[in-house]
């Protein structure tokens, strides 16, 4: 909980104070909203900086160690890394001030920017079928935040930490179980991919769970805080990677990106009771809302997508493929 909040509610004065609307009684955190604006435009610029300076490495050059070692010597893959950090650091202190639900969706909008960079370096228009993805994104995203109106909801304690990191484990069992329906490619896919995206929006729990101990510092609460925020991001990872090992990226890239926002809405609702604000046809609305948000990351991420060929797995964020290959880069938080 930051400094000047009360367990009752939130604060009212100072800097970044909550604005409380006089009709509706929700809560809208300015400044989480800016940082997670910023954190997605900074992802999707790094995002396309990394997958430019991995591109331009031949396949010949060796496999992935040596790829990581020559990239450690590329100035521009430096530079993406270290923005991905700067990212990342924005990242937690959005989750610090708002909501999962409200700063994940907002990342998962950063796709839009992505599209914007990457057109802008091949210098071309948007195809149409990104134009239309992207429009229908940002609409689901609109229609959660500002019909919804998610609320702040608990902090992140020792009961949302083990109810995470059961949830965590259940998704390590539905990942093996995925991965052995890989006689059935599409249904594989999809779980997997599913999956990968849930336990990136697990990692965001514990994210915000290490934001909050600004100012009052637990050694115990950080730790499980810190290794379940690894532990979500190496299992997602893994899952990621093995589902791009065993199918198209057509069929995984969707699944990947849009189980993100989709597992966020359900964690933060559940496990940390952010209450939605915008009445009686709130729940309408952030349904629909969602299910613009898949279909646009669908029509988005298929429209940036070869028709075949395999994708190479990427660090912790699901991403670009290998250099002989276009895709859309989809911005994500990296560790």
């Amino acid at each position: 909980m930051p400094p000047g909040s009360c367990p009752g509610g939130p604060a009212r004065h100072g800097p970044g104070a909550w604005r409380l609307s006089r009709r509706t009684g929700s809560i809208v955190r300015v400044p989480s909203l800016l940082l997670a604006v910023a954190a997605a435009c900074v992802f999707a610029v790094a995002s396309n900086v990394q997958r430019h300076a991995a591109s331009v490495v031949p396949l010949e050059a060796g496999g992935p160690v040596r790829l990581i070692l020559r990239l450690l010597r590329t100035p521009q893959w430096l530079l993406g890394s270290s923005l991905a950090v700067l990212a990342l650091g924005l990242h937690t202190a959005a989750l610090r001030h708002g909501s999962v639900i409200v700063v994940q969706s907002l990342l998962t909008a950063g796709l839009v920017v992505a599209l914007a960079v990457e057109a802008a370096r091949e210098r071309r228009l948007l195809r149409l079928g990104e134009a239309a993805g992207a429009a229908l994104l940002v609409a689901g995203v609109v229609l959660v935040l500002a019909v919804g109106r998610p609320g702040r909801g608990d902090p992140v304690r020792l009961t949302e930490q083990l109810i995470t990191l059961t949830a965590l484990a259940v998704l390590g069992g539905t990942a093996w179980a995925g991965f052995r329906l890989h006689h059935r490619l599409r249904l594989s896919a999809l779980v997997m991919g599913a999956t990968a995206g849930a336990c990136f929006a697990l990692d965001a729990v514990f994210l915000k769970g290490i934001a909050g101990l600004a100012g009052h510092f637990h050694p115990a609460v950080a730790l499980i805080d810190l290794g379940g925020f690894l532990a979500a991001s190496a299992l997602g990872n893994l899952v990621v990677q093995r589902a791009y090992q065993l199918a198209p990226l057509r069929f995984v890239l969707p699944a990947v990106t849009a189980g993100d926002p989709l597992a966020a809405f359900a964690v933060g609702r559940l496990v940390l009771h952010e209450r939605l604000t915008g009445g009686p046809v709130a729940s309408l609305a952030v349904t629909a809302g969602l299910v613009l948000m898949a279909v646009g990351i669908t029509v988005t991420t298929s429209a940036g997508t070869p028709p075949a060929g395999r994708a190479a797995a990427t660090p912790h964020r699901p991403g670009p493929a290998d250099s002989q290959q276009r895709t859309v880069t989809v911005p994500r938080p990296g560790t």
